[in-house]
């Protein structure tokens, strides 16, 4: 198969990625070559790729939106370089010319590229800092390749197989391993440079960073306020430039809510009567966690047209399988299922490019176990400000009502100290590592699920520990000596697993473009967040004591909630934070014997299926299936019954399996 076949078929295979065009290079000596499918987004008419400077020397294809790329673009003509199109993406073949790999200190926003020096014979490729578009490469017959999924590869001759050691540790999560053998993510924030001798570097242009625990603010509270309102707005501001027409995702909650005001309030500053068009899920058949009516009241607050996707038990297990596919990844919840139903009506409705707010509980501190590490240490910065914290006593109380509540590991007295902020701690101590590891890594899923031979050949499961080995050794390095405060290093930790390896994966990029819909996170914007990240933790993570009572709270996302106030209704600026959990149809909805995932698991998950995949232990995942068919439980807050998870786990590597055709794994 010469170059150009081979990225006809891997175009084809992700061509939903970019229906609107696509275009190929191959280097004369047909060494090198680059595929690129369009979603056509700037610059409609003149935008094709792969992108090339005049000399034919330098070819590049990029994924993504690069914002500010007017400002540069003007800049850069006037230093002499010439552009051939009005295309952002054309920004990195110029820079490149210019700068070389320090060009990615210019880019703003969410990108993957891959770029070819002729006269160099050397790749460079790159992906954002927080990895909001996907890329991954491989070594395979001698060649390197790239792509923006995994399943791209097919096309090129790749053949998959199972890499059991990262399934049972759950590397996929805890650092840059993929489910398939040979196959890893670029790192967020990192490039690689790929030399004809067939040496591969990796390296990183950019990371999250904080402050010394001991550090004082860089501002006082209005001052942080008003700047976090300026650079969430700019942020916003710039995501709103298109040439085709866009939307919003809207919740119930603050990070929504808070993108469809802010996009309002800049669109009416040129057109007054410009009314947004914005999305949302509603769980009709379980109103306890159905936000759609609180959506319907934030629509009408700013003016925007509200279209609701009803998101029945029935419609997400029609989708799931489709979102295990398209997500390349084991699935334990409806989360991908449902952004693949929004995305689909976002695009049945004629919009290309949507807002959305995740990113936000990350940078902000919005999950409900990070007081637990707001509690771990004093905050001398919150004291400067003249923010009243609570005592010694109060705080290890605190702590330990937190510890009951949301059943995670405490530590003792000695480190909760805030005058003890200087004593070493395990990273295994903060307390995103210890939800994430007390709910069985990549949720419900333990040894017993896998065939005793596998565990005997990879280990006891740790989870744990595979997420802290997958951080920068600075970080670790910080946490233990206590030079980061540990609801920074909880933060961090967020970002690069929940965040960096989930949410924007399963939930972000990759069920948007299944429906040729681009995603533009805000909150992501890396100048909002080098900002955030300088600000004290008591920021973030406020604690606030009732005037009547003299108990104290915690609200989380403060910061935010001051400086987005004047954009959202009292209702949502007061709100605490519900995890986004569309769920199973309520016992009460469930009109059959069995209900739709119920049905779908029994018929999905036989013996033949399970040990056709190999790694997995049938007689342990039958009693689990049995038992979940017999009684299934009905969690509150829309959260599956844990046997559901399990088995929806399973389910995923028998999809995968099949799509990828995966020889089964021999014991």
């Amino acid at each position: 198969m010469n170059p150009a076949q081979g990225l006809t078929l891997k175009a084809n295979t992700v061509k939903y990625r970019g229906p609107d065009s696509r275009g190929i290079y191959v280097s004369p000596n047909a060494r090198a070559a680059l595929g690129h499918v369009r979603l056509s987004i700037i610059d409609l008419s003149t935008g094709q790729q792969p992108l090339s400077d005049e000399e034919g020397l330098i070819h590049c294809v990029v994924t993504g939106e690069i914002y500010d790329h007017e400002r540069i673009r003007a800049e850069m003509q006037s230093q002499g370089y010439s552009f051939k199109t009005l295309s952002d993406s054309e920004l990195v073949v110029q820079l490149y010319k210019r700068d070389g790999f320090n060009l990615l200190m210019h880019l703003r926003g969410e990108f993957a590229f891959v770029l070819y020096d002729l006269k160099q014979r050397l790749f460079f490729a790159a992906r954002d800092r927080f990895g909001v578009k996907p890329l991954y490469y491989t070594l395979y017959n001698g060649c390197i390749m790239f792509a923006s999924e995994i399943k791209a590869f097919m096309g090129l001759g790749w053949q998959a197989e199972w890499d059991v050691e990262s399934i049972v540790h759950s590397g996929d999560f805890g650092d840059e391993r993929t489910v398939f053998r040979g196959v890893n993510k670029l790192a967020a924030g990192h490039f690689a440079i790929c030399r004809a001798s067939g040496d591969v570097q990796t390296q990183a242009y950019w990371d999250l960073k904080y402050p010394a625990a001991s550090a004082p603010s860089p501002a006082t509270i209005e001052e942080a306020t008003m700047r976090v309102r300026e650079l969430l707005t700019e942020a916003v501001r710039l995501r709103l430039r298109s040439d085709v027409p866009l939307a919003v995702y809207l919740s119930g909650g603050i990070d929504s809510s808070s993108v469809a005001g802010i996009a309002t309030h800049l669109l009416r500053e040129t057109t007054p009567d410009a009314k947004l068009t914005t999305f949302t899920l509603a769980f009709i058949e379980d109103p306890t966690t159905d936000e759609s009516p609180l959506a319907e009241r934030t629509a009408a607050h700013i003016g925007a047209d509200l279209r609701k996707v009803d998101a029945t038990e029935a419609r997400l297990v029609e989708v799931l399988e489709a979102s295990i596919w398209h997500s390349e990844q084991a699935t334990t919840t409806f989360h991908s299922a449902g952004k693949m139903l929004l995305s689909k009506a976002v695009r049945d409705a004629g919009f290309k490019v949507i807002l959305s707010g995740e990113g936000s509980d990350e940078i902000f501190g919005g999950y409900p176990w990070f007081p637990l590490d707001w509690l771990q240490s004093a905050d001398p910065a919150a004291i400067a400000l003249g923010i009243p914290l609570p005592s010694d006593a109060e705080q290890r109380a605190m702590a330990k009502e937190y510890h009951a509540a949301t059943k995670l590991p405490l530590q003792p007295d000695s480190a909760m100290s805030p005058h003890k902020s200087n004593v070493p701690r395990p990273l295994t101590g903060i307390s995103t590592i210890s939800y994430l590891a007390l709910l069985g890594g990549v949720f419900y899923v333990s040894d017993s699920v896998f065939h005793p031979k596998v565990v005997e050949h990879t280990g006891v499961r740790n989870v744990a520990r595979c997420i802290e080995e997958g951080l920068d050794s600075r970080v670790r390095e910080n946490s233990v000596t206590g030079h980061w405060h540990p609801l920074n290093i909880s933060l961090y930790t967020a970002g690069k697993t929940l965040l960096g390896r989930l949410i924007l994966t399963q939930a972000g990029d990759r069920t948007d473009m299944a429906h040729s819909v681009e995603s533009r996170v805000s909150f992501l914007d890396h100048h909002l967040v080098d900002y955030v990240n300088t600000l004290p933790p008591s920021l973030k993570i406020m604690p606030v004591a009732d005037a009547a009572t003299g108990k104290w709270q915690m609200v989380e996302k403060w910061i935010l909630r001051q400086a987005v106030k004047p954009f959202v209704t009292e209702e949502v600026y007061l709100r605490k934070k519900v995890s986004f959990n569309p769920p199973p149809a309520g016992e009460s909805a469930v009109a059959s014997h069995m209900h739709p995932l119920q049905m779908h698991l029994k018929a999905r998950i036989t013996q033949e299926s399970v040990e056709r995949v190999g790694f997995f232990n049938w007689p342990y995942v039958e009693s689990q299936l049995s038992a979940y068919l017999e009684s299934p439980k009905f969690m509150p807050n829309g959260r599956l019954d844990p046997r559901a998870g399990l088995l929806m786990n399973v389910l995923s590597y028998i999809v995968l399996q099949e799509r990828f055709r995966v020889p089964s794994y021999k014991v």
